[in-house]
């Protein structure tokens, strides 16, 4: 790769924006991290402007990252001191059984969320993009990128680009791996009603941002679809995600005992593995051997406190203690290893309309048999039935029992071949081409 500081030449170059970045452990940063290892294989020379710390040399990586660090905000500052607060009043009651603090007025409570709505706009990522734009601004001087790139979650990627590339040729595409507002944002809200100044501003944020970019690219053709209805005047694309072989194990020859299950992901918004824990009762009330031979599901991921209550009552509603393993957040390359050894792998994609889990393709990729629960017609339920997985409405227990059953008693693992390439290495040439074939387009 030619030196960043070094004069321009005819090289293709692109500029990725994006808070995620291998390797901080986020799904969301492998989608570009993928791409861009695969461009520079095919001639293109790639600079990434990120949030996430650097850890040692990753050399897999075969782009020039720069760090910028995000900086300290007024909600930080009020969250630190609430939990220090918590933290004196739990010390000072001397071992004391504490009454449980009064739940403040809903008025309050209210007025809570819409004040916390204005001071993370435009979302958990404030505090980098002033910083991240200098920096980007800086690197499109010295790299003269032909391509800019944000990815988003968080979107904020998509201010710090469009800031940046004021006054520059440089063609701009915005990268939605999730949808960012309206309507169909609601399954990844963390309230049951969205604060209104969110609900009133993201949208003409969005609408303002997007006027500036030269495309839009989705990873599912849904919300393509979803974004030409809306923006009829802008030019949309859809790139698949997928994943980079590389940084996958081998699906393992030591497989867990019994009917092993994992679920490798994050508990929040509408995934809900309930139905998984009816399913597994089921299965096991009718194959009680199947419970002899050390059938587990394995839970591997960060659960919000609501999901972690959930999920314990109805495991000890099901009197599954002993065939349920709560594993907690583990790093990247155990939770993968945990998939590894599994019989079945669950993706869970309830009320995503639009959206598909990038862990999707991890277990299709590893040759684990996948099941996803996603409603019909989906884009994950679509997208499963297309690369191989099995896909249950998450309302049908009998169904997703029915699936448990097949691997019992005839192990698919050998047969479960996904049919289509899904690898960034089939993908970057796809992205390629769509770089390649767009005019170029100077804003002022």
């Amino acid at each position: 790769m030619r030196p960043i500081g070094a004069p321009p030449d005819e090289a293709r170059r692109l500029l990725v924006v994006a808070y995620n970045f291998p390797p901080d452990g986020s799904i969301g940063g492998l989608r570009w991290a993928g791409i861009s290892k695969y461009l520079g294989r095919l001639g293109w020379e790639v600079a990434v402007v990120t949030g996430a710390r650097p850890v040692g040399d990753d050399e897999i990586l075969a782009a020039h990252v720069e760090w910028c660090p995000r900086l300290w905000t007024l909600v930080d500052g009020y969250r630190a001191l609430r939990r220090l607060g918590g933290r004196w009043r739990g010390s000072s009651t001397n071992g004391s059984r504490a009454a449980p603090p009064s739940r403040p007025p809903s008025a309050l409570r209210h007025l809570y969320r819409e004040l916390t709505s204005v001071l993370t706009l435009p979302d958990a990522s404030r505090g980098w993009v002033l910083r991240a734009t200098l920096r980007a601004r800086s690197l499109i001087r010295r790299l003269q990128p032909q391509v800019v790139v944000s990815s988003g979650p968080p979107h904020s990627a998509h201010l710090v680009a469009g800031l940046a590339t004021i006054g520059s040729p440089a063609r701009w595409f915005i990268d939605l791996r999730d949808p960012w507002a309206g309507p169909f944002a609601k399954a990844w809200e963390p309230h049951p009603e969205s604060p209104w100044m969110s609900s009133a501003l993201l949208p003409r944020l969005e609408r303002l941002t997007f006027r500036g970019a030269q495309g839009i690219i989705t990873n599912t053709p849904q919300l393509a679809q979803t974004l030409r209805d809306r923006y009829a005047d802008l030019a949309v694309e859809c790139i698949p995600n997928g994943v980079d072989a590389d940084r996958l194990p081998a699906r393992s020859q030591d497989a867990f005992p019994g009917l092993g299950i994992a679920y490798a992901g994050t508990l929040y918004g509408s995934r809900d593995l309930r139905p998984v824990v009816r399913a597994l009762r089921t299965f096991l009330d009718r194959h009680p051997e199947a419970g002899q031979a050390g059938s587990r599901l394995r839970v591997a991921g960060h659960a919000t406190d609501a999901h972690a209550v959930r999920l314990g009552d109805a495991v000890a509603a099901a009197g599954l203690e002993r065939h349920v393993d709560v594993l907690g957040p583990l790093p990247r390359d155990r939770a993968l290893t945990v998939v590894a050894r599994s019989r079945l792998a669950v993706v869970l994609a309830q009320g995503q309309e639009l959206q598909i889990p990038g862990k999707l393709y991890e277990s299709v990729a590893m040759g684990v048999p996948t099941l996803v629960l996603a409603e019909p017609g989906s884009a994950a339920g679509v997208e499963g039935h297309r690369i191989g997985a099995a896909v249950c409405d998450p309302s049908d227990v009998e169904a997703i029992a029915g699936v448990f059953e097949r691997l019992w008693q005839d192990d698919l693992r050998e047969k479960w071949v996904c049919p289509v390439p899904i690898t960034y290495e089939a993908i970057a040439p796809l992205v390629a081409r769509l770089f390649e074939e767009t005019g170029v387009r100077t804003r002022a």
